[in-house]
C-alpha cells in the first residue's frame, strides 16, 4: 500500500511539475511571442508592401550588408531589363533614415515579379534567404536570390 501511495505522489509531483510551467511543458513554449515590431521589419525584408493597387518598395540599409555609403537605390527587376541604372526606377530617402522607397501601380509589376535592389548602380544587394519565406524567394542564377513579389 505504501508503494502505490508514493508511485501515486510521485505521478502527481510529476503532474504538478509540468502544469506550473517546468522543462518539458507544452505551456512554456507556447508563451513565447514575436515582438509586434516584426510585421514592419518583414516589408523591408521582403522588399515590398502592397496598399490598394499600389506597390511601395522598401529597401532598408539596416537589412542588407553594404560597405559602402548608399548614395542611391535601384528597383531593377522583369520589369525594366534588369536595368541597375534605370531613372525611372530610383528610390528615395526622403526622411534620411536609411529606408528608401519606391511607389509604383500593382499593374505595372504584378505578383509574380521578380526584382532586386542595386546601390550605387553597381552592387545587386542580396536578400536575407535565412530569415525570408521561400515564396518570396527566387534563384537568380548566379548563386543568390531575387525578391519576388508575392501576396
Amino acid at each position: 500500500m505504501k508503494r502505490i501511495i508514493s508511485i501515486l505522489t510521485l505521478v502527481a509531483a510529476m503532474f504538478t511539475f509540468v502544469a506550473c510551467g517546468g522543462e518539458g511543458s507544452s505551456t512554456a513554449q507556447t508563451q513565447t511571442t514575436a515582438p509586434a515590431e516584426s510585421a514592419t521589419v518583414s516589408d523591408t525584408l521582403k522588399g515590398f508592401k502592397i496598399e490598394g493597387d499600389k506597390v511601395i518598395f522598401t529597401f532598408n540599409v539596416k537589412d542588407y550588408a553594404s560597405f559602402e555609403e548608399i548614395e542611391e537605390v535601384t528597383v531593377a527587376g522583369d520589369f525594366n531589363g534588369w536595368d541597375p541604372v534605370a531613372a525611372d526606377w530610383q528610390a528615395t530617402d526622403d526622411d534620411g533614415d536609411g529606408i528608401w522607397t519606391f511607389e509604383t501601380d500593382l499593374a505595372t509589376v504584378p505578383y509574380g515579379t521578380k526584382f532586386k535592389f542595386v546601390t550605387n548602380q553597381v552592387d545587386w544587394m542580396q536578400p536575407n534567404a535565412d530569415v525570408l519565406d521561400a515564396k518570396y524567394l527566387a534563384d537568380d542564377g548566379f548563386g543568390g536570390f531575387n525578391l519576388v513579389l508575392a501576396e
